[in-house]
């Protein structure tokens, strides 16, 4: 009828059949100025470690409702990277963060904690990992991911899956970095979408 969508193109990945295909590396996520990076510290004695709890941040937007939607763009606790790179803790002051890796920065603040409090534990997250899926998905909405890695069928899945109307070969990826914006389309019927530069998506990213 008027608008239906033929089965045959909500059949994904028609060209894949029983095999073993190499996986690229997965690309490492390092930090930005305007990041908010959680870091938790930790020691045998928790005392020692009060002052060090995390600052709470604002972002944009309002609310503290739930992981996606408005509730992903409220109120987090974190720290937040200022526009020179850098992340500000109690006691050890400014530490460079642009750059590095959450595992880098989690070694070089370990060292540093070190020389106030023993047997220190610390652990680093990205807490502005936000992407937004627009268009012909179930659930339309920005969602925050909670780990460091997400891919874009992922994304798709986590949205409910396309609507029978989406245009699966032809899916836009908007992605900022250093300051340029890129556009790109994927398609997601293709075996091509896991070698493209945008299977894995970026922080910000609008798909």
């Amino acid at each position: 009828g008027c608008g239906s969508v033929k089965l045959s193109q909500m059949v994904m990945y028609k060209d894949l059949g029983t095999e073993k295909l190499p996986m690229d590396t997965i690309p490492e996520l390092r930090i930005r100025p305007l990041d908010i990076i959680g870091i938790q510290v930790t020691s045998n004695d928790p005392a020692s470690v009060v002052v060090f709890q995390q600052q709470r941040v604002t972002t944009v937007g309002s609310g503290t409702g739930s992981a996606s939607g408005e509730g992903a763009l409220g109120i987090q606790d974190g720290y937040r990277v200022d526009e020179e790179g850098d992340i500000h803790m109690p006691f050890i002051g400014a530490v460079a963060a642009q750059g590095k890796t959450l595992n880098e920065l989690r070694k070089e603040l370990t060292q540093k904690l070190d020389k106030y409090i023993l047997n220190t534990n610390v652990q680093c997250r990205f807490m502005n990992f936000r992407v937004t899926l627009m268009g012909e998905v179930a659930r339309p909405s920005t969602y925050t991911i909670p780990n460091e890695r997400l891919t874009i069928i992922e994304a798709i899945g986590m949205a409910g899956d396309f609507t029978p109307y989406a245009e699966r070969t032809s899916v836009l990826v908007i992605r900022d970095r250093d300051n340029v914006r890129e556009f790109a389309r994927v398609n997601t019927q293709d075996r091509s979408v896991f070698t493209s530069p945008y299977f894995y998506l970026s922080p910000n990213d609008i798909v």
